[in-house]
Protein backbone atom coordinates (compact mmCIF):
# COMPACT_ATOMS: atom_id res chain seq x y z
CA UNK A 1 0.00 0.00 0.00
CA UNK A 2 1.01 3.65 -0.42
CA UNK A 3 2.97 5.88 1.76
CA UNK A 4 1.48 9.91 2.50
CA UNK A 5 3.58 10.62 -0.41
CA UNK A 6 1.32 8.57 -3.42
CA UNK A 7 -1.01 10.51 -5.58
CA UNK A 8 -3.43 9.70 -7.88
CA UNK A 9 -2.39 8.96 -11.90
CA UNK A 10 -2.66 11.84 -14.39
CA UNK A 11 -4.15 8.53 -17.23
CA UNK A 12 -7.48 10.24 -18.40
CA UNK A 13 -7.59 11.86 -21.64
CA UNK A 14 -10.53 13.46 -22.74
CA UNK A 15 -12.54 10.71 -24.72
CA UNK A 16 -12.48 8.97 -21.54
CA UNK A 17 -13.83 12.20 -19.58
CA UNK A 18 -16.46 12.26 -22.18
CA UNK A 19 -17.50 8.54 -21.41
CA UNK A 20 -17.26 8.83 -17.78
CA UNK A 21 -19.97 12.14 -17.73
CA UNK A 22 -22.02 10.85 -20.64
CA UNK A 23 -21.95 6.87 -18.84
CA UNK A 24 -22.56 8.11 -15.66
CA UNK A 25 -26.44 9.91 -16.57
CA UNK A 26 -26.50 7.49 -19.21
CA UNK A 27 -27.93 4.49 -16.85
CA UNK A 28 -30.50 1.73 -17.77
CA UNK A 29 -32.83 4.22 -15.81
CA UNK A 30 -32.59 6.33 -18.69
CA UNK A 31 -34.76 4.42 -20.51
CA UNK A 32 -37.46 4.44 -17.73
CA UNK A 33 -37.55 7.99 -17.48
CA UNK A 34 -38.00 8.10 -21.25
CA UNK A 35 -40.48 6.09 -21.33
CA UNK A 36 -42.54 7.89 -18.81
CA UNK A 37 -41.63 11.19 -20.37
CA UNK A 38 -43.49 10.50 -23.60
CA UNK A 39 -46.76 10.18 -21.97
CA UNK A 40 -47.01 13.56 -20.67
CA UNK A 41 -46.68 15.72 -24.16
CA UNK A 42 -48.32 15.13 -28.07
CA UNK A 43 -47.39 12.49 -30.32
CA UNK A 44 -43.39 12.22 -30.93
CA UNK A 45 -42.19 15.25 -29.57
CA UNK A 46 -40.97 14.62 -26.38
CA UNK A 47 -37.81 15.38 -27.28
CA UNK A 48 -38.81 18.93 -27.08
CA UNK A 49 -38.73 18.24 -23.62
CA UNK A 50 -35.45 16.69 -23.44
CA UNK A 51 -34.14 20.28 -25.19
CA UNK A 52 -35.57 22.56 -23.02
CA UNK A 53 -33.88 20.23 -19.67
CA UNK A 54 -30.69 20.26 -22.04
CA UNK A 55 -30.64 23.76 -21.85
CA UNK A 56 -30.84 23.78 -17.72
CA UNK A 57 -28.02 21.21 -18.07
CA UNK A 58 -26.06 23.76 -19.86
CA UNK A 59 -26.62 26.17 -16.74
CA UNK A 60 -25.55 23.93 -14.37
CA UNK A 61 -22.35 22.89 -16.43
CA UNK A 62 -21.55 26.50 -16.61
CA UNK A 63 -21.61 26.74 -12.53
CA UNK A 64 -19.85 23.69 -12.29
CA UNK A 65 -17.47 24.55 -14.83
CA UNK A 66 -16.30 27.53 -13.32
CA UNK A 67 -16.35 25.98 -9.75
CA UNK A 68 -14.13 22.98 -10.99
CA UNK A 69 -11.35 25.60 -13.12
CA UNK A 70 -11.21 27.42 -9.44
CA UNK A 71 -10.53 23.91 -7.83
CA UNK A 72 -9.33 21.63 -9.91
CA UNK A 73 -9.21 18.87 -7.06
CA UNK A 74 -11.30 15.41 -5.93
CA UNK A 75 -12.76 17.16 -3.19
CA UNK A 76 -13.97 20.13 -5.46
CA UNK A 77 -17.41 20.18 -3.97
CA UNK A 78 -16.21 19.81 -0.65
CA UNK A 79 -14.29 22.69 -1.58
CA UNK A 80 -15.87 25.58 -3.45
CA UNK A 81 -18.92 24.92 -0.67
CA UNK A 82 -16.17 25.19 2.04
CA UNK A 83 -15.64 28.98 0.50
CA UNK A 84 -18.93 29.90 0.11
CA UNK A 85 -20.68 29.16 3.64
CA UNK A 86 -20.19 27.18 6.79
CA UNK A 87 -17.45 24.60 7.03
CA UNK A 88 -19.75 22.38 8.80
CA UNK A 89 -22.86 23.07 6.46
CA UNK A 90 -20.31 22.26 3.46
CA UNK A 91 -19.67 19.12 4.77
CA UNK A 92 -22.94 17.70 5.54
CA UNK A 93 -24.44 18.74 2.34
CA UNK A 94 -21.84 17.23 0.53
CA UNK A 95 -21.84 13.80 2.63
CA UNK A 96 -25.73 13.67 1.59
CA UNK A 97 -25.42 14.35 -1.93
CA UNK A 98 -22.79 11.80 -2.55
CA UNK A 99 -25.37 9.07 -1.10
CA UNK A 100 -27.18 9.71 -4.63
CA UNK A 101 -24.34 7.37 -6.02
CA UNK A 102 -24.92 5.04 -4.10
CA UNK A 103 -29.18 5.05 -4.51
CA UNK A 104 -28.40 5.51 -8.46
CA UNK A 105 -26.47 2.33 -8.79
CA UNK A 106 -28.48 0.53 -6.86
CA UNK A 107 -31.33 1.33 -8.19
CA UNK A 108 -29.81 0.69 -11.65
CA UNK A 109 -28.63 -2.61 -10.59
CA UNK A 110 -32.27 -3.90 -9.96
CA UNK A 111 -33.43 -2.82 -13.07
CA UNK A 112 -30.50 -4.30 -14.75
CA UNK A 113 -30.78 -7.57 -13.14
CA UNK A 114 -34.21 -7.99 -13.50
CA UNK A 115 -34.00 -6.75 -17.58
CA UNK A 116 -31.39 -9.94 -17.63
CA UNK A 117 -33.58 -12.56 -15.73
CA UNK A 118 -36.92 -11.83 -17.81
CA UNK A 119 -34.65 -11.75 -21.17
CA UNK A 120 -33.52 -15.01 -20.14
CA UNK A 121 -36.89 -16.37 -18.51
CA UNK A 122 -35.07 -16.98 -15.35
CA UNK A 123 -36.70 -16.61 -11.53
CA UNK A 124 -36.75 -13.12 -9.85
CA UNK A 125 -34.17 -14.26 -7.46
CA UNK A 126 -31.38 -14.63 -10.39
CA UNK A 127 -31.21 -11.12 -10.65
CA UNK A 128 -29.31 -10.87 -7.17
CA UNK A 129 -26.92 -13.06 -9.17
CA UNK A 130 -26.11 -10.76 -11.88
CA UNK A 131 -26.56 -7.59 -9.72
CA UNK A 132 -23.57 -8.99 -7.93
CA UNK A 133 -21.80 -10.17 -10.68
CA UNK A 134 -21.82 -6.92 -12.79
CA UNK A 135 -20.63 -5.13 -9.48
CA UNK A 136 -17.83 -7.41 -9.02
CA UNK A 137 -16.98 -6.56 -12.39
CA UNK A 138 -16.80 -3.42 -11.93
CA UNK A 139 -14.98 -3.17 -8.61
CA UNK A 140 -12.14 -5.61 -10.00
CA UNK A 141 -11.79 -2.63 -12.89
CA UNK A 142 -11.40 -0.20 -10.73
CA UNK A 143 -8.58 -1.96 -8.45
CA UNK A 144 -6.59 -2.82 -11.06
CA UNK A 145 -5.90 1.37 -11.70
CA UNK A 146 -7.84 4.33 -13.71
CA UNK A 147 -6.34 3.19 -16.83
CA UNK A 148 -7.88 0.03 -16.98
CA UNK A 149 -11.13 1.75 -15.17
CA UNK A 150 -11.43 4.52 -17.84
CA UNK A 151 -10.54 1.80 -20.75
CA UNK A 152 -14.18 -0.29 -19.16
CA UNK A 153 -15.70 2.98 -19.05
CA UNK A 154 -14.82 3.88 -22.82
CA UNK A 155 -15.66 0.63 -24.32
CA UNK A 156 -18.86 0.36 -22.01
CA UNK A 157 -20.14 3.54 -22.85
CA UNK A 158 -19.68 4.21 -26.66
CA UNK A 159 -21.04 0.70 -27.76
CA UNK A 160 -23.93 1.40 -25.31
CA UNK A 161 -25.07 4.54 -27.16
CA UNK A 162 -24.10 3.08 -30.55
CA UNK A 163 -26.37 0.21 -30.08
CA UNK A 164 -29.40 2.45 -28.98
CA UNK A 165 -28.98 4.28 -31.74
CA UNK A 166 -29.12 1.39 -34.00
CA UNK A 167 -32.36 0.05 -32.69
CA UNK A 168 -34.22 3.42 -32.62
CA UNK A 169 -32.65 4.37 -36.22
CA UNK A 170 -33.87 1.05 -37.48
CA UNK A 171 -37.02 0.76 -35.78
CA UNK A 172 -38.04 4.29 -36.74
CA UNK A 173 -37.09 3.58 -40.33
CA UNK A 174 -39.11 0.22 -39.89
CA UNK A 175 -42.40 1.62 -38.51
CA UNK A 176 -43.04 3.13 -42.48
CA UNK A 177 -45.50 5.82 -40.54
CA UNK A 178 -44.55 9.25 -40.73
CA UNK A 179 -44.40 11.02 -37.44
CA UNK A 180 -47.35 12.48 -35.55
CA UNK A 181 -47.15 16.19 -34.46
CA UNK A 182 -43.41 16.34 -33.58
CA UNK A 183 -43.22 20.15 -33.41
CA UNK A 184 -46.94 20.34 -30.88
CA UNK A 185 -45.92 19.35 -27.76
CA UNK A 186 -49.26 21.03 -26.21
CA UNK A 187 -51.59 19.31 -28.68
CA UNK A 188 -54.28 18.40 -27.00
CA UNK A 189 -52.12 18.77 -23.77
CA UNK A 190 -51.90 20.93 -21.18
CA UNK A 191 -48.98 23.29 -20.07
CA UNK A 192 -48.72 21.21 -16.74
CA UNK A 193 -47.80 18.23 -18.99
CA UNK A 194 -44.72 19.96 -20.40
CA UNK A 195 -43.78 20.73 -17.48
CA UNK A 196 -43.72 17.14 -15.24
CA UNK A 197 -41.91 16.11 -19.24
CA UNK A 198 -39.10 18.82 -18.48
CA UNK A 199 -38.28 18.05 -15.36
CA UNK A 200 -38.42 14.19 -15.99
CA UNK A 201 -35.91 14.96 -18.65
CA UNK A 202 -33.53 16.79 -16.29
CA UNK A 203 -33.05 13.85 -15.16
CA UNK A 204 -31.98 12.31 -18.03
CA UNK A 205 -28.56 14.34 -17.50
CA UNK A 206 -28.35 13.92 -13.92
CA UNK A 207 -25.15 12.71 -12.68
CA UNK A 208 -22.87 14.12 -16.20
CA UNK A 209 -20.73 16.51 -13.29
CA UNK A 210 -19.89 13.59 -11.15
CA UNK A 211 -16.78 13.56 -13.61
CA UNK A 212 -15.57 17.22 -11.56
CA UNK A 213 -14.10 14.25 -8.86
CA UNK A 214 -11.70 12.90 -11.66
CA UNK A 215 -9.57 16.49 -12.09
CA UNK A 216 -6.16 14.90 -10.81
CA UNK A 217 -6.34 12.33 -12.91
CA UNK A 218 -6.85 14.01 -16.44
CA UNK A 219 -4.25 14.48 -18.61
CA UNK A 220 -5.19 18.59 -19.00
CA UNK A 221 -7.74 20.31 -16.26
CA UNK A 222 -9.89 21.94 -19.48
CA UNK A 223 -10.77 18.10 -20.18
CA UNK A 224 -13.30 18.34 -17.51
CA UNK A 225 -15.47 21.23 -18.38
CA UNK A 226 -15.32 20.35 -22.48
CA UNK A 227 -15.89 16.58 -21.61
CA UNK A 228 -19.09 17.64 -19.65
CA UNK A 229 -20.24 19.99 -22.34
CA UNK A 230 -19.74 17.44 -25.05
CA UNK A 231 -21.70 14.74 -22.68
CA UNK A 232 -24.43 17.53 -22.48
CA UNK A 233 -24.72 17.38 -26.37
CA UNK A 234 -24.49 13.91 -26.62
CA UNK A 235 -26.69 13.13 -24.30
CA UNK A 236 -29.65 15.46 -25.92
CA UNK A 237 -29.20 13.78 -29.49
CA UNK A 238 -29.13 9.93 -27.71
CA UNK A 239 -32.18 10.70 -25.19
CA UNK A 240 -34.06 12.80 -27.77
CA UNK A 241 -33.85 9.74 -30.19
CA UNK A 242 -35.00 7.33 -27.57
CA UNK A 243 -37.98 9.36 -26.93
CA UNK A 244 -38.66 9.55 -30.60
CA UNK A 245 -38.76 5.90 -30.80
CA UNK A 246 -40.61 4.76 -28.09
CA UNK A 247 -43.36 7.30 -28.82
CA UNK A 248 -43.48 6.33 -32.47
CA UNK A 249 -43.38 2.30 -31.96
CA UNK A 250 -44.20 1.25 -28.01
CA UNK A 251 -47.99 1.42 -26.70
CA UNK A 252 -49.01 2.74 -23.69
CA UNK A 253 -48.67 -0.67 -21.67
CA UNK A 254 -45.16 -0.70 -23.30
CA UNK A 255 -44.09 1.89 -21.93
CA UNK A 256 -45.35 1.33 -18.36
CA UNK A 257 -43.12 -2.08 -18.54
CA UNK A 258 -40.06 -1.91 -16.04
CA UNK A 259 -38.19 -2.89 -19.12
CA UNK A 260 -39.53 -0.40 -22.25
CA UNK A 261 -35.68 -0.79 -23.71
CA UNK A 262 -36.78 -4.37 -24.59
CA UNK A 263 -39.34 -3.72 -25.53
CA UNK A 264 -38.05 -0.81 -28.16
CA UNK A 265 -35.41 -3.87 -29.07
CA UNK A 266 -38.11 -6.09 -30.24
CA UNK A 267 -40.19 -3.57 -32.26
CA UNK A 268 -36.68 -2.94 -33.88
CA UNK A 269 -35.16 -6.25 -34.88
CA UNK A 270 -37.79 -8.49 -33.29
CA UNK A 271 -36.59 -11.44 -30.32
CA UNK A 272 -32.79 -10.88 -31.68
CA UNK A 273 -33.37 -7.20 -30.69
CA UNK A 274 -34.60 -8.01 -27.34
CA UNK A 275 -31.47 -9.46 -26.87
CA UNK A 276 -29.81 -7.36 -28.43
CA UNK A 277 -31.05 -4.37 -25.74
CA UNK A 278 -30.61 -6.82 -22.74
CA UNK A 279 -26.82 -6.85 -23.85
CA UNK A 280 -27.08 -3.20 -23.78
CA UNK A 281 -28.57 -3.05 -20.19
CA UNK A 282 -25.71 -5.39 -19.28
CA UNK A 283 -23.43 -2.62 -20.53
CA UNK A 284 -25.24 0.01 -19.08
CA UNK A 285 -24.39 -1.38 -15.68
CA UNK A 286 -20.74 -1.40 -16.19
CA UNK A 287 -20.53 2.17 -17.42
CA UNK A 288 -22.75 3.21 -14.59
CA UNK A 289 -21.22 1.02 -11.73
CA UNK A 290 -17.22 1.85 -13.14
CA UNK A 291 -17.86 5.90 -13.38
CA UNK A 292 -19.38 5.38 -10.22
CA UNK A 293 -17.18 4.04 -8.23
CA UNK A 294 -14.40 6.20 -10.27
CA UNK A 295 -15.61 9.63 -9.29
CA UNK A 296 -17.25 8.63 -5.80
CA UNK A 297 -13.96 6.85 -4.71
CA UNK A 298 -11.90 10.09 -5.68
CA UNK A 299 -14.38 12.09 -3.59
CA UNK A 300 -13.64 10.21 -0.64
CA UNK A 301 -10.26 9.98 -0.78
CA UNK A 302 -9.63 13.85 -1.41
CA UNK A 303 -11.81 14.34 1.92
CA UNK A 304 -9.84 11.64 3.44
CA UNK A 305 -6.63 13.31 2.70
CA UNK A 306 -7.78 16.86 3.81
CA UNK A 307 -8.86 15.00 7.50
CA UNK A 308 -12.60 15.12 6.73
CA UNK A 309 -12.62 11.33 7.30
CA UNK A 310 -10.86 8.49 8.40
CA UNK A 311 -7.12 8.22 6.78
CA UNK A 312 -7.86 4.63 6.11
CA UNK A 313 -9.70 5.83 3.36
CA UNK A 314 -6.96 7.74 1.45
CA UNK A 315 -4.72 4.92 1.09
CA UNK A 316 -3.89 4.23 -2.55
CA UNK A 317 -2.81 0.38 -3.39
CA UNK A 318 0.17 0.18 -6.02
CA UNK A 319 -1.61 1.27 -8.91
CA UNK A 320 -2.42 4.50 -7.16
CA UNK A 321 -6.13 3.44 -6.60
CA UNK A 322 -8.27 4.33 -3.39
CA UNK A 323 -8.74 0.73 -2.84
CA UNK A 324 -10.65 0.82 0.49
CA UNK A 325 -13.63 3.54 -0.85
CA UNK A 326 -13.93 1.49 -3.77
CA UNK A 327 -14.53 -1.98 -1.90
CA UNK A 328 -16.66 -0.11 0.57
CA UNK A 329 -18.95 1.78 -2.26
CA UNK A 330 -19.35 -1.98 -3.91
CA UNK A 331 -20.37 -3.34 -1.22
CA UNK A 332 -22.82 -0.69 0.13
CA UNK A 333 -23.97 -0.44 -3.27
CA UNK A 334 -24.86 -4.18 -3.62
CA UNK A 335 -26.42 -4.88 -0.01
CA UNK A 336 -28.90 -1.13 -1.28
CA UNK A 337 -29.63 -3.05 -5.08
CA UNK A 338 -30.43 -6.50 -2.90
CA UNK A 339 -32.63 -4.27 -0.37
CA UNK A 340 -34.74 -2.93 -3.75
CA UNK A 341 -34.47 -6.04 -5.25
CA UNK A 342 -37.19 -7.40 -2.15
CA UNK A 343 -38.77 -4.28 -1.69
CA UNK A 344 -39.19 -3.59 -5.38
CA UNK A 345 -38.73 0.65 -4.04
CA UNK A 346 -36.59 1.52 -6.88
CA UNK A 347 -38.79 4.40 -8.16
CA UNK A 348 -38.52 5.80 -4.84
CA UNK A 349 -34.60 5.94 -4.97
CA UNK A 350 -34.51 7.44 -8.53
CA UNK A 351 -36.99 9.70 -6.53
CA UNK A 352 -34.38 10.66 -4.15
CA UNK A 353 -31.70 10.39 -6.51
CA UNK A 354 -33.50 13.57 -8.39
CA UNK A 355 -33.89 15.51 -5.75
CA UNK A 356 -30.14 15.16 -4.19
CA UNK A 357 -28.85 16.05 -7.85
CA UNK A 358 -31.27 18.91 -8.31
CA UNK A 359 -30.51 20.33 -4.82
CA UNK A 360 -26.55 20.33 -5.52
CA UNK A 361 -27.09 21.97 -8.70
CA UNK A 362 -28.83 25.15 -6.83
CA UNK A 363 -25.99 24.80 -3.79
CA UNK A 364 -23.40 25.36 -7.11
CA UNK A 365 -25.40 28.14 -8.56
CA UNK A 366 -25.59 29.88 -4.82
CA UNK A 367 -21.60 28.97 -4.36
CA UNK A 368 -20.73 30.33 -7.60
CA UNK A 369 -22.18 33.80 -6.78
CA UNK A 370 -21.21 33.49 -3.30
CA UNK A 371 -17.61 33.09 -4.49
CA UNK A 372 -17.54 35.76 -6.91
CA UNK A 373 -18.49 38.28 -4.42
CA UNK A 374 -16.01 36.74 -1.57
CA UNK A 375 -13.23 35.81 -4.09
CA UNK A 376 -13.68 38.19 -7.04
CA UNK A 377 -9.66 38.31 -8.26
CA UNK A 378 -8.86 34.55 -7.83
CA UNK A 379 -8.00 33.29 -11.12
CA UNK A 380 -11.03 31.02 -12.71
CA UNK A 381 -10.27 29.14 -16.11
CA UNK A 382 -13.65 28.92 -17.09
CA UNK A 383 -16.44 32.12 -16.11
CA UNK A 384 -19.96 31.94 -16.33
CA UNK A 385 -21.32 34.97 -18.55
CA UNK A 386 -24.07 36.77 -17.14
CA UNK A 387 -23.82 35.21 -13.67
CA UNK A 388 -26.00 37.76 -11.68
CA UNK A 389 -28.91 36.76 -13.85
CA UNK A 390 -28.38 33.13 -14.13
CA UNK A 391 -27.32 32.12 -10.63
CA UNK A 392 -29.93 33.05 -9.04
CA UNK A 393 -32.36 31.59 -12.10
CA UNK A 394 -30.56 28.64 -10.97
CA UNK A 395 -30.60 28.76 -7.31
CA UNK A 396 -34.76 28.94 -7.86
CA UNK A 397 -35.36 26.66 -11.05
CA UNK A 398 -33.04 23.97 -9.72
CA UNK A 399 -34.86 24.63 -5.61
CA UNK A 400 -38.11 24.03 -7.09
CA UNK A 401 -37.11 20.94 -9.11
CA UNK A 402 -35.44 19.67 -5.58
CA UNK A 403 -38.67 20.26 -3.76
CA UNK A 404 -40.97 18.98 -6.41
CA UNK A 405 -39.22 15.33 -6.65
CA UNK A 406 -38.83 15.10 -2.83
CA UNK A 407 -42.25 14.74 -2.73
CA UNK A 408 -43.58 12.72 -5.70
CA UNK A 409 -43.10 9.03 -6.72
CA UNK A 410 -43.99 8.51 -10.24
CA UNK A 411 -47.04 10.67 -10.86
CA UNK A 412 -48.43 10.43 -7.40
CA UNK A 413 -47.47 12.75 -3.61
CA UNK A 414 -45.02 10.42 -1.95
CA UNK A 415 -43.11 12.22 1.13
CA UNK A 416 -41.06 8.85 1.00
CA UNK A 417 -38.13 10.31 -0.94
CA UNK A 418 -38.37 13.45 1.54
CA UNK A 419 -37.79 11.64 4.58
CA UNK A 420 -34.91 9.68 2.84
CA UNK A 421 -32.87 12.94 1.92
CA UNK A 422 -33.70 14.14 5.61
CA UNK A 423 -32.45 10.98 7.22
CA UNK A 424 -29.12 11.15 4.91
CA UNK A 425 -28.68 14.98 6.16
CA UNK A 426 -29.19 13.96 10.05
CA UNK A 427 -26.95 11.09 9.18
CA UNK A 428 -24.52 13.58 7.71
CA UNK A 429 -24.51 16.10 10.64
CA UNK A 430 -24.39 14.01 13.36
CA UNK A 431 -21.28 12.73 11.74
CA UNK A 432 -19.81 16.33 11.18
CA UNK A 433 -20.61 17.84 14.71
CA UNK A 434 -19.91 14.72 17.04
CA UNK A 435 -17.75 12.52 15.32
CA UNK A 436 -15.38 14.59 13.12
CA UNK A 437 -14.08 16.49 15.68
CA UNK A 438 -12.47 12.96 16.68
CA UNK A 439 -11.40 12.42 13.20
CA UNK A 440 -9.03 15.45 12.66
CA UNK A 441 -7.93 15.04 16.26
CA UNK A 442 -6.16 11.90 15.19
CA UNK A 443 -4.97 13.25 11.98
CA UNK A 444 -3.34 16.64 13.58
CA UNK A 445 -1.99 13.75 16.07
CA UNK A 446 -0.64 11.41 13.15
CA UNK A 447 0.95 14.30 11.57
CA UNK A 448 2.83 16.14 14.57
CA UNK A 449 4.43 11.96 15.35
CA UNK A 450 5.12 11.56 11.71
CA UNK A 451 8.84 12.96 10.72
CA UNK A 452 8.81 15.60 7.91
CA UNK A 453 11.15 14.35 5.13
CA UNK A 454 14.11 16.34 4.40
CA UNK A 455 15.08 16.73 0.85
CA UNK A 456 18.58 14.61 0.38
CA UNK A 457 22.20 16.66 0.80
CA UNK A 458 23.47 17.42 -2.58
CA UNK A 459 26.86 15.06 -2.67
CA UNK A 460 29.93 17.02 -1.92
CA UNK A 461 32.25 17.90 -4.75
CA UNK A 462 35.08 15.25 -4.93
CA UNK A 463 38.28 16.17 -2.79
CA UNK A 464 41.08 17.89 -4.80
CA UNK A 465 43.84 15.22 -5.68
CA UNK A 466 47.14 16.13 -5.75
CA UNK A 467 48.40 18.81 -8.58
CA UNK A 468 50.67 17.32 -10.56
CA UNK A 469 53.45 19.54 -12.35
CA UNK A 470 53.90 19.64 -15.89
CA UNK A 471 57.29 18.31 -17.07
CA UNK A 472 59.11 20.61 -19.40
CA UNK A 473 59.75 20.16 -23.21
Amino acid sequence: MSDDGASLRRALGLRTTVSTSTGLAFAALEYLAAAALVVYVAGDSAWIAVGVAGLLALLAWGFFGELNGMFPTAAAIRLYMQRAMDDRAALTIAFTYMTTIVLVIAADAFIVGSALARAFDEPAWVAGVWISALLAVAVGANLRGVQVAGGLQDLATYLVLAATVAVCVTGLVRSHRALRFPLEPLHGHGIGGLAEAVALGVFLYSAFEWVTTSAEEVRRPHHIHRGMLIAVAVLFAVCSLVTLAMSHLLTHRQLGTAFPQLELGRAAFGQAGLWVMAAVSALTALNTFNGGFITASRFVYGTAREGSLPRRLAQLNDRAVPWVPVLALGSTSLVVALVVAVTHGWQVLVATGAALEAMIYAVAALCTLRLRAREPDRQRPFRVRGLRVLGVAGVVVFGALALVASVSVGDRFDPVPLAIVAVAGVLSASYVIWVLPGVRAAEVARRAATPRRRPPRPAAPPAPGPVEESGGP
